[in-house]
């Protein structure tokens, strides 16, 4: 009986300590889950806000060859050399300090008050000790600290004006001018690069222009003839001329030689109003140099339509930026909304006004692509190379408007239009809101 007994106590104890032995382990295994769990989710946290990357490029090196964008490699249709990689981005920036301080949205600048324009820019990675380190795509630098995002003025990347004029491309695509016609009567003409930085003053004595107020066409002889012209006059990094005050619109026309035995170029100029020159807002202009961001800042408060209006560059005012919309529908309306104004631009033969609606395009266009995840497999095959697509055409119609060549601007609107066809038939059923 002793026996049976002792047994018994046994085995009855036996399951009792297990059972305070998975309690034990339970309690110590609790907070290591608990740690884990706070660990992913941690992880999750800090990786979910990661920045879409533009889409890889393939752009001629060759100076003014810029135009040249493609979207796998090879070689440049114009010259023929080879394709380098790039990622290009459209980002609001000073007007007067580009790529000074770097914006997603529009706004003003915090250096001088005035309101920020849309430049391109060449996007790349680097290290703060490895400056001369440009990746086309984030990373590690070798001491262990995240690789900062840089930005870099493309050629051609900035075609605003800078004293409130209209800004012209020469056909050599290299230099720029800008034409403002001020109260006083007086027209002035500025020179620049291909970056649009003014011409240094060697290559400026070497420039000689004319404004024409009034000539006519003589269909006999299919030449024309000039009836009022005033010699432009070299006042240090401008030109000027005074012409008197004209009935708006006003038309004139500036025939320029940027160098001696270079043939002679023609603008043609309409102001609606007269030019006015940027003013700083004395309140935040300050001689500090601001540091750039390595990413673009939250959006500051959004300003008047009127003080972003680009009216006296030749853009419809109704085409200020505006906000993307919250829900899929409503930004494919509006990408239908945008295609039809590139499109009455182009008709309209207005190519320096393509970019406004071609850069909202682009930018619904990358909104879209955050959607891409509820769409099933098949459709965002169809989706992403068509985003690709439409982002690079939008550069091709920014370049080309500036040129000009309408058959040029007519084949990437082409292209342009095929894009957001693929776009919308991606969303066609069952659209994400």
């Amino acid at each position: 009986m002793g026996t049976q007994s002792e047994t018994g106590h046994r085995d009855t104890e036996t399951p009792r300590k297990k059972f305070l032995l998975c309690v034990s382990v339970s309690l110590w295994l609790i907070p290591l889950c608990v740690l884990c769990t706070l660990c992913v989710v941690a992880a999750q946290t800090t990786q979910a806000p990661s920045t879409k990357l533009p889409p890889m490029s393939y752009v001629c090196p060759m100076p003014g060859d810029e135009e040249v964008i493609e979207d796998k490699p090879g070689r440049c249709r114009k010259c023929g050399m080879e394709l380098v990689p790039a990622r290009l981005d459209s980002v609001w920036t000073c007007a007067t300090r580009p790529l000074v301080v770097v914006e997603s949205k529009p706004g003003r600048c915090p250096v001088d008050g005035t309101p920020l324009v849309q430049v391109t820019a060449s996007v790349t990675w680097t290290c703060a000790d490895r400056p001369s380190t440009n990746a086309l795509q984030p990373g590690t630098c070798p001491d262990g600290t995240p690789m900062v995002k840089k930005y870099a003025a493309r050629a051609h990347g900035n075609h605003n004006p800078q004293h409130g004029g209209q800004f012209l491309m020469a056909p050599d695509n290299w230099h720029h001018i800008e034409g403002a016609y001020l109260p006083g009567g007086v027209f002035r003409l500025y020179v620049y690069d291909d970056f649009t930085k003014p011409l240094p003053l060697a290559q400026m004595r070497q420039v000689s222009a004319r404004i024409v107020t009034n000539q006519r066409f003589d269909a006999a002889t299919r030449a024309t003839k000039e009836i009022s012209a005033v010699p432009l006059v070299r006042k240090g990094r401008y030109l000027e001329a005074q012409i008197g005050k004209l009935p708006l619109p006003a038309q004139m026309t500036a025939k320029v030689t940027f160098k001696p035995k270079d043939p002679e170029h023609v603008f043609d100029f309409a102001f609606e109003k007269f030019s006015k020159e940027p003013v700083a807002d004395p309140r935040l202009t300050s001689a500090t140099p601001v540091e750039q961001p390595s990413t673009p800042r939250p959006a500051p408060a959004p300003i008047p339509d009127a003080a972003v209006s680009t009216s006296s560059s030749g853009v419809d005012p109704a085409l200020v930026p505006v906000p993307i919309p919250e829900t899929v529908p409503e930004m494919l309306t509006q990408l239908r909304t945008r295609t039809e104004q590139i499109k009455t631009f182009i008709d309209r033969g207005a190519f320096a006004s393509i970019y406004v609606p071609a850069f909202q395009a682009k930018d619904l266009a990358l909104a879209l692509d955050e959607r891409t995840s509820q769409l099933s497999g098949d459709r965002r095959k169809i989706m992403e190379p068509a985003v690709a697509r439409l982002v690079r055409s939008a550069y091709l119609l920014d370049a080309f408007g500036d040129l000009g060549n309408k058959q040029q601007i007519v084949d990437a609107f082409r292209l342009f239009s095929d894009a957001v066809k693929d776009i919308e038939a991606s969303f066609a059923q069952g659209q994400p809101r």
